[in-house]
């Protein structure tokens, strides 16, 4: 009778601390969201003011990069996911729409960056531009090794029964999400 309740008690405290994991391992994840949601808008604010008509800059944008960076500030509603997590994270949900729209924007900037005349930008906001840009990336990376970490966790016995009773699905990986 010892034996079968100190067998519970060990199995209970294991299932706590696999629990305490997964929300650990889920919470480090949507604070690296938060940080990428954050970078993405001011990478787009900035890049807005970078290409202000100046006396010095007049035109800054061809018709086209105009066009380009229109489209990109109507995706930045889109990326606007709910809380709860588990509700956006269902299949098809807010956070890979989110997730799906950062990747757009990202890569507009990029490519719209590689096409301006960069001599005539400022120098101090292209170097705040570009430190965004690396933030971006580190959170990214971040939150890839904390998706990796939580969805392993998730997919393996016993994390799989307990991440089912707490309600704790795998996330969607950047590279995962499809255009």
């Amino acid at each position: 009778m010892q034996v079968l309740f100190i067998s519970f008690t060990l199995a209970a405290i294991l299932v706590y601390l696999w629990y305490a994991s997964l929300l650990k391992k889920r919470t480090s994840a949507i604070e690296a969201l938060k940080v990428i949601d954050s970078k993405i808008d001011k990478r787009l604010t900035l890049f807005t003011e970078l290409c202000q008509e100046k006396p010095s800059y007049p035109r800054p944008l061809t018709d086209d990069q105009q066009a380009q960076l229109e489209l990109l500030k109507q995706l930045q509603p889109e990326h606007d996911w709910e809380q709860p997590i588990e509700e956006s994270n269902m299949a098809g949900g807010s956070l890979s729409v989110s997730i799906a729209a950062w990747q757009q924007i990202d890569q507009g900037l990029e490519a719209l960056l590689a096409t301006v005349n960069k001599d005539k930008l400022s120098a101090d906001q292209l170097a705040e531009y570009i430190q965004l840009e690396l933030d971006f990336v580190h959170a990214e990376d971040f939150y890839r090794k904390a998706v990796d970490e939580l969805n392993s966790g998730v997919k393996i016995f016993p994390g799989s029964a307990v991440a089912k009773f707490a309600r704790i699905a795998p996330m969607p990986i950047f590279d995962q999400v499809q255009d």
